[in-house]
């Protein structure tokens, strides 16, 4: 049994050398390490996520987005076709991705279109928020940051910047179930490592934090003039480019001015709304970037619309680029910004809840750069994501790139009966099966060996709260692989 293992790992050890990748299934979402180039990175995605990738593009995009329509579904695809240009290197990416889903064995084959999906099928994907002025109307989104005398008497932020991003989107079982927190760790001398809280598919930059402490958190616009529609650009690209390039626009500094820059040297189908945030060592900086087909524009701190303090939201409505109209969900931030200006972390939580918390909610993110965390809630199929509990994220430790590839799916399903499960810091780990255990090892996300003995540990002795493999081998030789949440 033990040399048919070996022989096994050593087989997994040499068809995964290939992949610059790793998944992680994390139960009700998972995350996704990429590395290389543009094509290494789309190639992981591809291979590793090929099915969800189809999944979603058969049950969500086709189904809901063009409502299960072939004729529609050419015109629109067509109409990208026609009017849309894309930095080479996303065709790069996604032509990867293609390569990688060919290479897993993903069936490619969509029956209704009577074809194999390919490049251009996956580019009108990242197009799916430029559809905004067509079928896909109910997107939606708010979020608030805050920083300065909002978040000085805060014992951890001490006036540090934070924000709270609600992503409401079309509410399908589809995306709810295929969440992915996607890792980028670039090999380009002009990029930066960044990650992007997305669906298996969409590359485009959605609700994306970089490793220089800036973010971006894209809302759907609520104007959609239709005045140049040649040269268009897909927005979700323009805010990777801002995000992902080291200097976009070239004035020696990393900053959310080049996140705006790339807005505006591109062209958009339909109307959009980014929250765009930044801590620096000695500052903080939030801006909301407006931009449609007519102009780009940023609305500042002071031209916040009635809101108190050092705060800044932004929902699905113009505020500056066009005559601002009602927002039930703005007006309410207000009130309860009115009642008081200052937000600790648990605050600003508790004010997004309940003034922007709707049933389409699929993700629910917050973010404080000088902490280094992040949490995120996703949506259950019955319930909102702003209702459940958020997983909690150590920037530091995402962003550092795994040693090896851990594809649990694709490593042999013994397990042991783990329990409690997650594990809290004063609880005892446990298997309720009684095996008799001769060696158990456990390791971090990243691959890195955290815990070796013969014994499971009798308190979490694991450090940092995350996500954990256990590795266990029996008397008789057996192994078994288990993934327990650590919560301190």
């Amino acid at each position: 049994m033990k040399k048919l293992l070996l022989v096994f790992f050593l087989f997994l050890l040499i068809a995964l050398h290939s992949v610059n990748g790793q998944l992680t299934d994390l139960g009700d979402r998972y995350l996704l390490h990429v590395w290389g180039n543009h094509y290494e990175r789309g190639h992981a995605m591809g291979y590793l996520m090929g099915d969800q990738i189809m999944t979603v593009f058969r049950d969500y995009f086709f189904m809901s987005v063009v409502g299960n329509n072939v004729s529609v579904y050419n015109t629109y695809r067509q109409f990208y076709m026609d009017h849309f240009v894309t930095d080479e290197r996303y065709l790069l990416e996604l032509q990867g991705m293609v390569a990688g889903m060919q290479e897993s064995g993903t069936d490619l084959y969509h029956e209704r279109l009577a074809r194999e999906l390919e490049l251009d099928d996956f580019l009108f994907v990242n197009a799916v928020a430029d559809l905004s002025t067509g079928q896909v109307s109910n997107l939606g989104c708010s979020s608030l940051s805050s920083w300065g005398q909002a978040t000085i008497n805060d014992a951890q932020l001490m006036g540090k910047l934070q924000i709270t991003r609600l992503l409401d989107w079309t509410r399908s079982p589809t995306l709810i179930n295929n969440s992915v927190l996607i890792v980028h760790h670039p090999s380009e001398a002009d990029e930066i490592k960044w990650i992007s809280f997305s669906y298996p598919g969409l590359i485009g930059a959605l609700s994306a934090i970089s490793e220089e402490k800036a973010a971006a958190f894209l809302n759907v616009g609520n104007a959609h003039p239709s005045v140049d529609n040649q040269d268009l650009t897909t927005v979700l690209f323009d805010v990777r480019s801002g995000l992902e390039l080291s200097d976009f626009n070239g004035d020696g500094t990393y900053s959310n001015a080049d996140l705006f820059d790339a807005l505006a040297a591109g062209k958009h189908l339909s109307g959009s709304i980014i929250h765009s945030v930044q801590e620096w060592p000695d500052s903080s900086r939030a801006v909301v970037i407006e931009t449609n087909n007519t102009a780009t524009v940023r609305r500042f701190h002071g031209e916040n619309s009635g809101i108190a303090g050092d705060n800044l939201a932004a929902t699905n409505h113009f505020r500056k680029l066009i005559d601002a109209v009602y927002c039930p969900r703005y007006y309410r931030i207000i009130d309860s910004l009115n009642v008081s200006p200052e937000v600790s972390l648990e605050r600003q939580w508790q004010i997004m809840q309940g003034a922007g918390g709707v049933t389409t909610n699929l993700m629910m993110i917050q973010y404080m750069p000088s902490l280094n965390q992040v949490l995120w809630a996703n949506a259950t199929p019955y319930n909102p994501a702003y209702t459940q509990e958020a997983m909690s994220f150590d920037l530091n430790q995402l962003f550092v790139q795994p040693t090896h590839n851990l594809d649990e799916s694709q490593i042999p399903q013994l397990r042991l009966n783990l329990y409690p499960n997650p594990l809290q810091v004063d609880q005892e780990l446990r298997d309720l099966g009684g095996k008799k255990l001769s060696k158990v090892t456990i390791y971090n996300i990243r691959g890195q060996r955290v815990y070796q003995d013969a014994s499971l540990p009798s308190r979490a002795e694991l450090g940092r709260s995350g996500i954990y493999f256990v590795r266990c081998e029996d008397h008789l030789g057996n192994q078994y692989l288990n993934k327990v949440v650590f919560q301190r």
